[in-house]
């Protein structure tokens, strides 16, 4: 997909901020037609999908080639670029994205990196942007349904949440994207709580500092875009050491 990101990012001067760690924040992110068309496009496909992380209490769906539409943008070669190019990451193409929501009165997330491995099918895909394929290989395992299908080990990167298609905000409601210090600190006592604004984004690199989770809710659901940006595996093990490589709960 050929994407021209000027046309359709309504807000390109997007906050850096330091603490508990860093990362991007920006509000009114597209243009409201594009904006719209992938709230109206939400609520037809999102929360119609049952629960795929039961113990994050999240129902939803990942993005693949062939449900890709009609979110592509944000797995499009200009996006992930964006991405890459905003926090300085050596992202290799490999792009999981997907849909989440938050039934109202879901409990509490916890603190954690998203410094984990994922896999997926060793191939160039579209534009150099490569999708899971689950029918072939499991994202968080690496088994495969066949023995000639040849993977990659990569390692998170960068991590992205848009929220969309949620009801207006009040303090009251929840559902904020905790943000915290330490790993020991309570789930509803960050140190930054990003409301889930229509509209509005949170993007960090994963690191092994990057500490956030979800804050619970209450009578209002919370809907999201979701997407993770890759580095190979020999990068992340060069920076950080292959024990800061958090296998999946």
């Amino acid at each position: 997909m050929n994407v021209d990101l000027t046309e359709v990012l309504d807000n390109r001067r997007w906050t850096r901020c330091t603490d508990p760690f860093p990362h991007f924040l920006a509000r009114n992110v597209f243009v409201p037609d594009v904006y719209e068309r992938f709230e109206r496009s939400f609520e037809h496909v999102g929360s119609r999908h049952p629960a795929y992380l039961a113990k994050h209490d999240i129902f939803g769906t990942t993005l693949t080639e062939e449900s890709r539409t009609p979110f592509e943008l944000f797995t499009s070669r200009a996006w992930h670029d964006m991405l890459a190019d905003l926090a300085s990451i050596p992202a290799t193409g490999h792009v999981n994205a997907g849909l989440h929501h938050h039934e109202p009165a879901s409990s509490n997330g916890f603190p954690h990196n998203d410094l984990n491995p994922g896999w997926f099918v060793d191939e160039s895909g579209r534009d150099g942007i490569i999708l899971p394929r689950p029918h072939l290989v499991s994202y968080t395992t690496g088994k495969t349904t066949r023995p000639d299908v040849r993977t990659v080990e990569t390692v998170r990167a960068l991590a992205m949440i848009f929220y969309v298609a949620n009801p207006p905000w009040s303090p009251d409601d929840g559902g904020e994207t905790g943000l915290y210090a330490h790993q020991g600190d309570r789930s509803d006592e960050p140190v930054v709580a990003v409301p889930p604004i229509n509209n509005s984004i949170l993007v960090f690199e994963c690191t092994p500092v990057s500490l956030h989770g979800f804050i619970g809710n209450g009578t209002v659901a919370r809907n999201s875009v979701i997407l993770w940006l890759h580095r190979s595996k020999a990068d992340a093990v060069r920076r950080w050491g292959a024990g800061a490589i958090v296998r999946y709960r």
